[in-house]
């Protein structure tokens, strides 16, 4: 296309623009603002731009210069600036300057470029120098920043299955649960090598015990990772997460802050979750059903060719099985809540409002109790990684019955029990000792 033949496609459509201004047509002050706010929120296709509006400014110097050219078409062509490719008020001196710093001081922005030729007196201070004019400057003198502060951030992978998982939490849709209208939330652990999903489920809450129970099913279904790779999140910075993975021995890493490329696979997958499984379930609305439709599109994903391995993550987790470690039986019991009680003169320490009573070689100690949140009563306790079964719940009742002499015989066959059955830990869990592990 010539370039008269754009310009005059340009100059038409600008006269179809201020056409009811210039046609003859007498126009009260009111009218004539009214009609330049109805075009002013206007959509307009409008020639070699992407722009879809035009402002009030704009039109009012449309007029002017089809008045100004006669009533003349041309008047509405584009003009062309004669000093184009160069920079108004920047004269050589000045621009050699601008480069110079630029090229000594990388990390120089284009204020502090204008601060210094002011205190160098290359320019006087109240001197104004257009900060577009340096931009482009700049950028046709190919002088650009270098990012000295740039992390240099080399795409990973893990070697083998269960080397890193990746998690992280995704704000659902609402759904209905206990009758009530909530938001769920989507806790979703990936294997780093194979892009297998170890376990996604959602939940009604984004909580600690939550979490647990995501890792407990992964786990139980795939065997221990070795890191496992979290966000910074209340739940995954929760003291009994670390506790929880040390027991297990995984080693518990999160992501810096405010850097969310280290989980880039996991996040990546929630893409894929937010376009290609959520428009999908609208007329879903309880958290069951959605958890139901989750399991089998998480079972169609693993099953599918993944773009960047080339395989189905089912068949590239299985390619390396004799690098995961199984689940240790009692898997459950590693999942459970830690606190730290000191048994008291009475061989008693309280918890949770209960109190309970321990072996009295343990009075004095800090003791470490072991429970499930919701098995109220059943409380194991711990003491330099020993442990010294469950706790009774005292009942003050019987023991004001039987008397003091009573409760000390009941104390020593108690504790002469308690001490024949004192095991180590990593048995107690059928852990087995660390060369059994595979």
């Amino acid at each position: 296309m010539t370039e008269d033949k754009k310009n005059l496609e340009i100059a038409t459509f600008r006269f179809g623009v201020i056409g009811d201004f210039v046609t003859g047509v007498k126009l009260s002050y009111g009218e004539k603002e009214k009609l330049i706010r109805e075009k002013t929120g206007r959509s307009y296709q409008i020639p070699y731009t992407d722009r879809t509006t035009i402002s009030r400014t704009t039109i009012l110097e449309w007029i002017l210069a089809y008045k100004d050219a006669g009533f003349k078409l041309n008047g509405l062509y584009p003009k062309t600036r004669k000093d184009k490719g160069n920079y108004r008020r920047l004269d050589s001196s000045v621009r050699f300057a601008i480069k110079n710093y630029k090229e000594l001081q990388p990390d120089l922005t284009v204020p502090m470029i204008i601060k210094k030729l002011q205190q160098q007196k290359i320019i006087a201070i109240d001197e104004y120098i257009n900060l577009t004019s340096v931009y482009r400057f700049l950028k046709q003198e190919r002088v650009s920043s270098i990012n000295s502060k740039a992390v240099d951030r080399l795409r990973f992978e893990a070697e083998y299955p269960n080397q890193i998982w990746q998690s992280d939490v995704m704000h659902g849709p609402q759904v209905n649960v206990d009758g009530i209208s909530r938001k769920a939330y989507l806790c979703a652990i990936i294997d780093d090598h194979s892009r297998m999903i170890t376990h996604a489920e959602f939940y009604p809450s984004e909580s600690i015990e939550n979490l647990k129970d995501c890792l407990q099913n992964a786990v139980k279904k795939r065997g221990l990772p070795q890191k496992f790779y979290v966000d910074n999140g209340s739940c995954y910075s929760a003291i009994n997460l670390q506790q929880i993975t040390a027991l297990l021995g995984i080693s518990l890493i999160h992501a810096r802050p405010y850097t969310p490329q280290g989980k880039g696979k996991i996040e990546r997958w929630f893409r894929n979750i937010r376009n290609n499984f959520l428009p999908l379930q609208l007329g879903v609305k309880s958290l069951s059903d959605l958890n139901e439709a989750l399991n089998i599109w998480v079972d169609e994903y693993n099953s599918n060719v993944h773009s960047s391995t080339g395989m189905t993550p089912n068949a590239r987790y299985r390619a390396n099985l004799e690098c995961v470690r199984p689940a240790p039986t009692q898997l459950s019991d590693y999942f459970r809540n830690i606190e730290f009680r000191r048994v008291r003169k009475d061989r008693t320490f309280q918890l949770r409002g209960i109190i309970y009573e321990a072996p009295s070689s343990l009075i004095d100690k800090k003791i470490e109790a072991r429970y499930h949140k919701n098995a109220t009563g059943k409380v194991e306790i711990f003491f330099n990684n020993q442990s010294f079964g469950f706790a009774e719940v005292v009942d003050v009742h019987v023991n004001a019955r039987i008397g003091r002499a009573g409760i000390d015989v009941k104390i020593k066959e108690k504790d002469k029990f308690l001490e024949s059955k004192t095991i180590p830990s990593g048995q107690l869990f059928g852990g087995g000792s660390k060369d059994e592990e595979i």
